[in-house]
């Protein structure tokens, strides 16, 4: 079984920096679009604010998914130090929003980095770590209507999230499954269709 740290709870922490308010805004996610959502949100209810930098990471190991903005500060003082959070605190599966608003005195690129720093260290400490297994995205192809209802049993043995079930000429079959069931799912799928189902990771 996959097990992952991730972010136990969504918070949202006030930082004063000299002159300057930082907001740390944290949670945890599943996927990018889920990454994205929450940015794109946290901007739209702080888009009076001088910037709204981020900073997420998907997965682990040499697959993670890193990505980060700046937005629009100084290369490298908001973006790469939301991250050192993010890796300092050992979770994943999180995104970090820092928003900034400006309070007449220059910070400097050694502020700015500690700043935005201490305030997604704070979010990140205020939000706690949880652990949970881990499910991957897959589809499952080509079934006809006969094998849809052994294919379901064995996705439900298998403790997967069913997304969704589409009635076409075949069925396909959206879910979330552990790693290590895999095999046996795609096994089973092309043993039931005489080798024309399949079963395909999804991003």
């Amino acid at each position: 079984m996959e097990i992952v740290r991730t972010v136990k709870d969504p918070v949202r922490v006030k930082v004063p920096v000299g002159a300057c308010r930082f907001f740390g805004s944290v949670t945890a996610v599943a996927n990018e679009a889920e990454a994205r959502e929450f940015i794109e949100a946290v901007s739209a209810e702080f888009s009076d604010a001088t910037h709204n930098a981020w900073g997420y990471k998907l997965g682990s190991g040499e697959g993670a998914e890193i990505r980060y903005s700046d937005d629009r500060e100084p290369s490298g003082t908001a973006g790469p130090p939301i991250m050192q959070a993010i890796e300092g605190a050992d979770v994943t599966n999180c995104v970090v929003v820092v928003t900034r608003y400006f309070g007449g005195v220059k910070l400097g690129v050694g502020g700015l980095i500690r700043a935005y720093r201490q305030a997604a260290a704070e979010a990140l400490a205020e939000a706690g770590v949880t652990e949970t297994e881990v499910r991957y995205g897959v589809r499952v192809t080509g079934l006809d209507y006969s094998a849809l209802g052994t294919v379901l049993h064995e996705l439900e043995s298998q403790r997967a999230e069913i997304e969704n079930v589409d009635y076409g000429v075949d069925v396909t079959i959206r879910a979330r499954i552990f790693k290590e069931g895999f095999s046996s799912l795609a096994a089973k799928v092309r043993d039931l269709t005489r080798g024309q189902g399949g079963v395909e990771y999804e991003p």
